[in-house]
């Protein structure tokens, strides 16, 4: 809070808080548009307005030259005579920054404030180093426009120089313009007000707009010509710098060639050694010139048969389209193969409610991201850009509102196979780009009046750029023509709705491979003895010890899980000890390797990474066989599935997400299918780098699906030998059964496994969990439900 402009608040209110004509200033000590407001009104009503206004209009201009001809001057110190006028002078310059020396609203016009409006000019660049307030000077004091560097903001002292310059060269024409370093949209009316003197225009004439006749009087400027156009030569400078190219001002020709010949690159325009009108314009306003030839368009109307041949033949290559929308908006049935049969490729873009700022949330990006996915792969899109829409004028300050967040989750959405892109005014699509949102830009530069257009250079990422909608086209069909920088290709395929869904199960074992392992049944004569180990402890024991003692059974399955209790990596992930609801007991493990070491060398190897054979087609994991028992037979704080087949399948999620990252143009089923259930992703994804630990592989989800059939047999009071011999005698070859029955479908339908497993997963609790098995990476939902898909469809053709 500035307490001088709270003082100039409080005068506001005090002279003219009464007056109908006035609306009361908040005095919260912050200058802002409501102060600027209320002191034009003060001003309107010194004039004698009676119908006031907000705004420094035609009438308060030719009011104050009426009453101050000659300005408003600077008092003899001391003279005694006060005025409103004076005190609206000290408090704008209060808002301004100036100190007039004084610590009230005096309403004297003494050395003080005189010393402030000298400050103001100096910094303003003006000629005139007078304490005497024009219509001009109180114009610039009655606005929002900041005279000193906003370096915080971007500002730049050479724009800052060339800003002063304006002021104290051209301010006939231009008016005085801000001195902050920024070019923005004041700066670049005034720049073409500039042109337009060059040009010879004088009066009304001079408008800063851009048009048609400012057009036909440039001139090409080359460096043969350049030395006798020295005041075209630096306008040239000065819009190269605006743009963003690092000059010297007062260079010469051969000095910044590199800098024209770089903006003609950077825009796609032809690159010559002069300055034409192509580049001319591009330099001036967004939109370029609008006659010069594009290889892009777009369009919300159909493309058919006849308008593809119309674009093809005007030397159009690309169009782009919408991927929803209903009508003749939307892409239609069979009108991507079209474009394609004509020679042209095609971009989608994605617009629903994008024209109003209260659309852009959180919750309309996640819907949007998810519904522009689903879209481009109902309609065969394959691995491309799409870009979400942001059709209206956005404030900078909006951005960081509305468009951020709504970019941010779009992007915890988006199906791997898809990038984001944007389309929107210039300065939003390079914030959205450098909030690291959107990896290409689509630019509404047709709209000229936009703010975050006028006076911003064209983002760095830029792939589209649209500059001219022509109305009527074809008929009543309208076209808007794109300049295309060719950063990211167009699509040149339409992609069969079926590769997007079509399921095979991934690599397994060979039969030869299962015959050279160890069936499973071979050891359980080796687990019965652990267990009257574990009897023989017990009886040692007293009842006072620590841990307390388990039942035989869980104390041996607990022995042949101990790597995923004592190895800090998986008990610092999830916590074993918490998820069995239960303590290891080191106890018997010393007790066992000291006794029975005989039978901890036969156990050991199984203990490890060794596989084992169920006799039929399954393998299994003899820990994780164990760890996950142990969870079906315990009373745990989260579902007994987590611990299991659920665990093992959101563990795929980031390695999905990871995989999909490298492999931008495959579907991503097809990679999820290497992981959910497969043997080797490396090998069914062609990848020989990098290696993948894949731990929702086909060895743990056996071992899972056994140990919900071991579990049922524990809790009965089984000896774990009878418990095993049930398990991989009795009950061979039916994990895949126990594993559908524990999703709690009733039938073998995918539709129905994909459903009941999404429920399950989904949960508070299980979205709790998920974040611990992907180490808190954000996983995009269409990634989760991909792996869904792959695990129901596994389970569905396994368990035939």
């Amino acid at each position: 809070m500035d307490v001088m402009v709270q003082a100039t608040q409080k005068w506001l209110n005090d002279t003219y808080g009464s007056d109908v004509r006035f609306n009361r200033v908040d005095e919260d000590g912050q200058t802002g548009w409501g102060t600027i407001h209320g002191l034009i009104r003060a001003l309107q009503i010194e004039l004698g307005i009676q119908k006031t206004a907000d705004s420094f209009g035609p009438s308060t201009q030719k009011l104050f030259k009426q009453k101050w001809p000659n300005g408003i001057k600077q008092q003899q110190d001391g003279f005694e005579r006060v005025e409103n006028v004076n005190a609206i002078i000290q408090g704008a310059l209060w808002c301004k920054g100036y100190s007039t020396g004084a610590s009230r609203i005096s309403g004297h016009f003494y050395s003080g404030t005189g010393n402030a409006v000298k400050k103001l000019k100096k910094d303003m660049g003006v000629s005139d180093n007078s304490s005497t307030v024009t219509l001009d000077i109180m114009q610039a004091l009655l606005s929002m426009d900041q005279f000193v560097l906003l370096a915080n903001a971007g500002g730049t002292s050479t724009i800052r120089k060339i800003q002063q310059k304006i002021n104290r060269d051209y301010v006939s024409y231009t008016g005085i313009i801000p001195t902050d370093g920024l070019y923005g949209r004041n700066m670049n009316k005034a720049m073409i007000k500039i042109l337009q003197k060059l040009e010879g225009y004088t009066g009304k004439n001079v408008d800063g707009v851009f048009g048609n006749g400012t057009k036909s009087k440039l001139i090409t400027l080359t460096q043969s010509n350049a030395g006798k156009n020295s005041e075209w030569f630096w306008l040239l400078e000065v819009m190269l710098i605006c743009n963003g190219y690092d000059l010297m001002l007062g260079a010469e020709w051969n000095q910044i060639v590199w800098a024209i010949k770089k903006f003609q690159e950077d825009y796609c325009l032809p690159v010559k050694n002069m300055i034409d009108t192509n580049t001319w314009m591009s330099l001036f306003v967004s939109c370029g010139n609008k006659d010069r030839s594009a290889k892009a368009c777009d369009t919300r109307f159909e493309i058919t048969e006849a308008l593809a041949k119309k674009i093809k033949g005007d030397g159009y290559t690309i169009v782009g389209r919408y991927l929803t929308g209903g009508n003749f908006k939307e892409i239609r049935e069979g009108e991507l193969k079209r474009i394609l049969d004509n020679g042209l490729q095609y971009f989608p873009i994605f617009q629903e409610n994008g024209t109003s700022i209260e659309h852009f949330t959180s919750v309309a990006g996640k819907y949007d991201g998810m519904k522009a996915c689903t879209a481009a792969m109902k309609k065969g899109i394959p691995s491309t850009v799409i870009y979400f829409a942001v059709d209206c004028d956005v404030l900078d300050y909006q951005i960081d509102k509305y468009i951020i967040p709504y970019f941010k989750a779009i992007n915890e959405v988006m199906e791997p196979r898809y990038s984001v892109g944007i389309y929107a005014s210039r300065n939003v699509c390079t914030r959205v780009a450098n909030a690291n949102l959107a990896v290409s830009s689509f630019v509404s530069d047709m709209s000229t009046a936009f703010s975050g257009n006028l006076g911003f250079p064209i983002p760095k990422n830029w792939n589209y750029d649209q500059f001219n909608e022509l109305k009527k086209y074809v008929g009543n069909i309208d076209l808007d023509k794109d300049a295309y920088s060719g950063r990211f290709p167009a699509c040149s395929k339409v992609v069969s709705s079926e590769d997007y869904y079509k399921y095979e199960l991934p690599t397994l074992y060979s039969a030869n491979d299962l015959k050279n392992l160890t069936k499973i049944t071979e050891i359980i004569p080796l687990l019965g003895e652990i267990e009257d180990a574990y009897k023989d402890y017990a009886s040692s024991r007293s009842s006072l010890d620590q841990p307390a003692l388990y039942s035989s059974e869980i104390g041996c399955l607990q022995y042949l899980a101990k790597r995923y209790f004592t190895k800090s990596g998986f008990a610092e992930e999830i916590g074993f000890r918490l998820v069995t609801a239960m303590e290891y007991d080191a106890n018997f493990e010393n007790f066992f390797n000291s006794k029975y070491a005989s039978l901890k060398e036969k156990i050991s190897a199984y203990l490890e990474q060794t596989d084992l054979w169920d006799g039929k087609t399954g393998i299994i994991d003899l820990p994780h066989l164990a760890v996950t028992t142990l969870t079906y037979c315990r009373l745990t704080i989260n579902p007994n599935s987590w611990n299991g087949w659920a665990g093992d399948l959101v563990s795929a999620y980031v390695l999905v997400k990871e995989c999909s990252e490298i492999m931008k143009t495959e579907p991503s089923l097809y990679i999820a299918r290497a992981f959910v259930g497969g043997s080797n992703p490396n090998v069914d994804l062609k990848l020989n780098t990098p290696k993948f630990d894949n731990r929702c592989n086909y060895k743990d989800l056996c071992s899972d699906g056994y140990a919900i059939i071991l579990a049922k047999a524990v809790k009965s009071k089984k000896s774990i030998k009878d418990a095993m011999n049930y398990t991989f005698i009795d009950k061979v070859g039916t994990e895949f059964n126990a594993l559908l029955s524990d999703t709690k479908a009733t039938n073998n339908d995918v539709l129905e496994i994909r459903d009941k497993v999404t429920g399950i997963v989904t949960t508070y609790i299980a979205d709790y969990l998920s974040k611990y098995e992907n180490s808190s990476v954000n996983i995009p939902q269409t990634v989760k439900d991909v792996c869904i898909w792959a695990y129901a469809n596994w389970l569905k053709l396994l368990c035939n």
